[in-house]
């Protein structure tokens, strides 16, 4: 019987950022924040501090209205506390484009932004069954983007 896989402290920050920013229904959005973003966190977005719900509401208010989403990881830095842990946690630093499509009548927003997290594991490493997961949170969110419509020619 295979165990779990277990990603890299980068690995596990782009899939779950993935998972949030690419949801389709309401409650996979739902299901991926609350497995990205523990109920005590400290969040700045564009230097303000955000609370959780804030967060939740500035992502999900991209989603609503979408419909796709693509993401694309143009870096990733990580910096494991602990290299020769299987389940590492430590910093990460991610840089990564959007591009939301919301449909023909309205129009694409481009959206590019870095996010710094604090990755630890605070939850148990088994669950309700006795299966193993992983149990890492981003603890600590700092972002910093932008966010353009695509197809707005703007004047200077």
């Amino acid at each position: 019987m295979a165990g779990p896989v277990v990603l890299t402290l980068g690995s596990w920050a782009e899939k779950h950022l993935r998972e949030v920013l690419e949801a389709k229904t309401r409650r996979a959005f739902d299901d991926a924040f609350d497995g990205f973003v523990p109920p005590h966190v400290a969040i700045a977005v564009n230097g303000a501090h955000t609370s959780r719900a804030e967060f939740k509401r500035l992502l999900w208010r991209d989603e609503e209205a979408e419909s796709s989403a693509r993401v694309a990881f143009k870096g990733v830095v990580e910096v494991p506390k602990r290299r020769d842990e299987i389940i590492q946690v430590g910093e990460v630093g991610l840089f990564f484009e959007a591009k939301l499509h919301r449909g023909a009548l309205l129009f694409d927003n481009d959206i590019t932004a870095s996010m710094n997290l604090v990755v630890k594991a605070i939850k148990p490493r088994r669950d309700d069954d006795g299966k193993d997961f992983d149990g890492r949170q981003a603890t600590e969110i700092n972002m910093v983007f932008t966010d353009v419509p695509s197809n707005v020619e703007r004047e200077y």
